[in-house]
């Protein structure tokens, strides 16, 4: 990060001390006594860890001052030094500190008499370190403030001279912006920076109504132009991406427009003012990475050589409605892995708010929409063992605001089960699911003071087909739809029946599990060389239980491509079955029953019917 270092002042005497720089400052502690500052301690951040650092000697009474870091910042260091009679030296005699969230803490040190001095940062720069001199006291004090240096280009703020004044410093790059209204302006930012692997978040102004996101797809594109309007306050922002994408405009488009862009450059970082609104605006860029160079001439094949790899398809969606009204802003989602949690508002008249916690590449994203207010319930799914297949409700049109409003939702899950009703059913009804059972990937839609209409994402399955499930009716239904093909196959049996198996998927390029039953007894494990190898039949036996009162899967067998079949995982007893797809199609996944046992199983084939 780059930094400007400014001072020191104060005395020549102590040994000097340079902390360096860092990510920025969470806390400082101050001693006072015999008239001058003692002793300081400051904690520091550094890629998501805290280290500390300490100069002069503990003793006198001691002051804390804390900042809420990373969401407020020091952006300037004050104070006093002079001769201290005790000493017969020049010591620092008090400090002051300054907020980016406009707060000043209290004089640290002696409040009267001394030369003054105050460092800064230029246009709100944080602090990023200490330097000075320090033995039996503090002798002297500077600082390292972030600065922008070349090649950086620096805009600058755009806007009122209102609120505090803040810079964020510059990053790697953007990942996310959420974007809050509040009337008629912009009152609420939060910008998501990548640090290397981690993720730095900055807000600045006040939360009022649920904000808008603009996702970017971090390291594969990089925002290149900051777009918006100014009457008075920030009104409206809009944003455009290296894959030339453009986001939609956040807030009202009204007054004084303005344009932060570089050619071959891309956003790292923004500064600003900001109080209850946001006052001004202003931004970092940096170059843009070299394109990756094009791939060398691959050599002649030959015996020896091994086979490219396969890229990873991506993944394919089929978009329903949106359903209900025309007013509110427009939302889109887009599509994640999957989604793990829904927390629905609802009041009188219609569903107020919605949130959903989705999961992609293992890391969970929250989505907001709507007002949070009314009666908050959630329901959440055991993911990825169990996803959301199906979005219903209703919708209605509400006279005390003149405009029709989704009223309710519900959602099924791939194990059959369905979710509360949220809201009330009133007005006309719909439901949105997927074919052959797709998951839910995303939702769209539009929303404002409440949810105005709702759409999904659904995911596309390959075409299948759907053979069984064979043995008993008990258990827990499971369906683990659609994948490439399979890897592994582990399965548990005790001295009655299959009572466990886990599937091991690849998908996409990566690998992901499915558990059903209960892991206990023996465990073995079935693996094929995929994707060389495909499992093409399903085979095995159920049998009534007397023990358990019910019909259980005993034995399960897996034939190969290759000819290969698998050791026989239970015991075969009771009806044979055997489950295959047409023309060798593979398998691709897998459903049933469950609970304790495995109480019956199913399987989905590739369909090869053409062939």
């Amino acid at each position: 990060m780059m930094s400007e270092k400014v001072g020191a002042v104060g005395g020549n005497f102590g040994g000097a001390f340079d902390d360096g720089v860092f990510d920025g400052v969470k806390k400082i502690i101050v001693g006072r006594d015999l008239g001058c500052v003692s002793y300081i301690k400051i904690e520091y951040e550094k890629d998501g860890k805290f280290e500390t650092r300490e100069h002069g000697t503990i003793r006198g009474a001691l002051t804390e001052f804390a900042v809420e870091y990373p969401n407020e910042y020091i952006t300037s260091v004050g104070g006093s030094y002079d001769r201290v009679p005790y000493y017969e030296t020049v010591l620092i005699r008090s400090l002051i500190f300054k907020t980016s969230l406009g707060r000043t803490s209290p004089v640290l040190g002696e409040t009267s008499g001394g030369r003054g001095f105050m460092f800064e940062g230029k246009t709100g720069g944080k602090l990023l370190g200490f330097h000075g001199r320090s033995g039996q006291a503090l002798d002297a004090i500077g600082t390292y403030f972030f600065t922008v240096n070349a090649p950086l280009k620096h805009f600058n703020r755009e806007g009122g001279n209102g609120g505090s004044a803040w810079d964020d410093g510059a990053y790697d790059g953007v990942r996310k912006i959420l974007v809050g209204r509040g009337g008629n302006f912009v009152s609420y930012v939060r910008f998501e920076y990548a640090k290397g692997e981690r993720t730095i978040s900055h807000d600045h102004g006040k939360r009022q109504e649920v904000p808008q996101e603009f996702v970017v797809d971090y390291p594969h594109e990089h925002i290149t132009l900051v777009e918006g309007t100014i009457d008075g306050y920030l009104t409206s922002l809009r944003f455009k991406t290296s894959k030339g994408r453009t986001s939609p405009a956040f807030g009202n488009v009204v007054g004084r427009r303005f344009v932060f862009e570089e050619k071959d450059f891309k956003l790292v970082g923004f500064c600003g003012r900001s109080g209850d609104v946001i006052d001004a605006l202003g931004a970092h860029f940096s170059p843009l990475p070299p394109p990756a160079p094009s791939p060398s001439p691959s050599p002649s094949p030959s015996s020896s050589s091994s086979p490219s790899p396969v890229p990873a398809p991506a993944l394919t969606s089929t978009k329903r409605g949106p359903i209900g009204g025309i007013k509110g802003n427009i939302f889109d989602d887009g599509v994640f892995n999957g989604v793990k949690k829904i927390t629905v508002g609802k009041d009188v008249y219609s569903v107020t708010y919605i949130k959903i916690e989705y999961v992609k590449d293992g890391k969970d994203e929250i989505r907001e929409h709507g007002t949070n207010r009314g009666e908050l319930k959630e329901f959440s799914v055991n993911y990825p063992n169990e996803y959301i297949t199906a979005v219903g409700g209703s919708y209605n049109h509400i006279y005390n605001y003149d405009t029709t409003l989704i009223t309710s939702l519900y959602f099924k899950t791939s194990k059959g089960f369905t979710s509360p009703l949220f809201g009330e059913m009133k007005g006309t009804e719909f439901e949105l699911k997927g074919e052959n059972g797709g998951k839910v990937l995303g939702f769209h839609g539009r929303g404002g003071h409440a949810i105005d209409a709702i759409g999904a994402f659904f995911e596309t399955l390959k075409l299948s087909v759907k053979m069984g499930p064979i043995g008993g009716s008990k258990g827990n239904t499971f369906d683990d739809g659609v994948f490439d093909g399979v890897k592994k196959v582990t399965v548990g049996k005790d001295a009655y029946s299959i009572t466990y198996i886990k599937m091991e998927y690849a998908n996409g390029g990566k690998f992901e599990t499915r558990e059903h039953g209960t892991e206990r007894g023996e465990i073995k494990e079935f693996s094929v060389d995929y994707p060389n190898e495909n499992i093409v039949v399903v085979g095995g036996s159920y049998k009534h239980i007397y023990n358990y009162d019910t019909t259980l899967i005993t034995s399960l067998y897996f034939t190969t491509s290759k000819g290969f079949t698998s050791p026989l995982f239970g015991e075969m007893k009771g009806t044979e079955f055997e489950l295959k797809g047409e023309n060798g199609g593979k398998l691709i996944g897998i459903h049933g029953r469950g609970g304790h046992a495995i109480d019956a199983i199913g399987a989905h084939f590739e369909s090869r019917s053409g062939i």
